[in-house]
């Protein structure tokens, strides 16, 4: 029985890698709303976020954009959403929206959704200079909220995103934003190491 339940979880620890995993939900006290944020409705400056653990900036040197709703009204095309939760959003009109923190974490994620009429963007993790891991993150059109999380055997104290609109992103609204300077299971995790609770259960009987 041991033996199994070890080799299960072997398996389930091996699984996890250097790169980036998504995973589903989680809950921290690291968490960012962008309700209580000072800066100026349309700001080019460092902003401190997650209680000074960290700031976010528009690298690409625009703007960063707080605000409760937000249209974007191009030719034919009309997008709109309004914040997740609480009074505010955090969004851009171009660039990849970067948050930089004081310490290493090993979990990111949040509520995001596009104004635009492309979907998803691209989400880069870093540590220093060094890309730690890069995925898609989906943010559908039309303006509704989709949960992204990722998680990472390997710290990592710079995010950047953006978005795939035009070729010069913007138009991505984040909100509850939160980290984790630990990891987080993998759904495929968790069900391995179930399936090894299981068999261990039925060995003992």
């Amino acid at each position: 029985m041991h033996r199994i339940a070890i080799a299960l979880i072997s398996i389930a620890a091996g699984s996890a890698s250097a790169d980036i995993a998504q995973v589903d939900e989680f809950s921290s006290l690291q968490f960012e709303g962008f309700n209580n944020l000072k800066m100026r409705t349309f700001d080019r400056n460092p902003v401190a976020v997650f209680d000074g653990m960290g700031e976010v900036l528009n690298s690409g040197g625009s703007w960063l954009h707080s605000t409760g709703a937000w249209g974007l009204y191009s030719g034919g095309w009309k997008g709109r959403t309004k914040a997740f939760e609480g009074k505010k959003m955090l969004g851009n009109t171009r660039g990849a929206i970067e948050y930089r923190f004081k310490g290493e974490q090993k979990s990111f994620g949040g509520m995001f959704a596009t104004i635009a009429n492309t979907p998803d963007a691209t989400i880069k993790f870093f540590n220093g200079d060094q890309l730690v891991g890069i995925d898609v993150l989906r943010a559908a059109v039309g303006g509704d909220w989709l949960w992204n999380g990722w998680s990472s055997d390997e710290g990592f104290d710079r995010v950047s995103i953006q978005s795939n609109y035009g070729s010069r992103g913007g138009f991505l609204m984040h909100d509850a934003v939160r980290i984790s300077g630990t990891q987080v299971p993998t759904p495929g995790t968790l069900a391995i190491l179930a399936t090894g609770f299981v068999i261990g259960t039925r060995r003992r009987r």
